[in-house]
């Protein structure tokens, strides 16, 4: 399956920043709570009729792994919960971050 997070570029020496795609009713939520993961959420984008959301955050460095795997499981959360299109929304999403760094024309 597809990503569904990708680290941003920057140079903070304390958190990392992440954009990640999750459910309208913030299925990751739940996920980073088990881990103790504590984010930052910075901005949230929304296509008109997708149940989708494109969500831009700031995690510590020593909560790096526990959000990774947080969410890797949202990947199969997804899927129980019947979002079939969600690796192709994702894909779509990795296509546009690649096209913004000047990784694909």
């Amino acid at each position: 399956m597809e990503e569904n997070y990708w680290k941003l570029d920057d140079m903070s020496i304390l958190t990392i920043p992440y954009v990640y795609v999750d459910h309208f009713k913030y299925l990751a939520d739940n996920l980073f709570g088990e881990r103790k993961v504590k984010i930052k959420w910075q901005e949230e984008l929304e296509k008109k009729d997708s149940p989708y959301r494109v969500i831009f955050c700031r995690v510590r460095k020593r909560d790096a792994a526990g959000f990774e795997e947080a969410l890797e499981k949202l990947k199969d959360k997804m899927l129980i919960l019947g979002h079939r299109d969600y690796p192709e929304v994702c894909n779509e999403v990795r296509k546009i971050i690649d096209r913004e760094r000047g990784c694909v024309k």
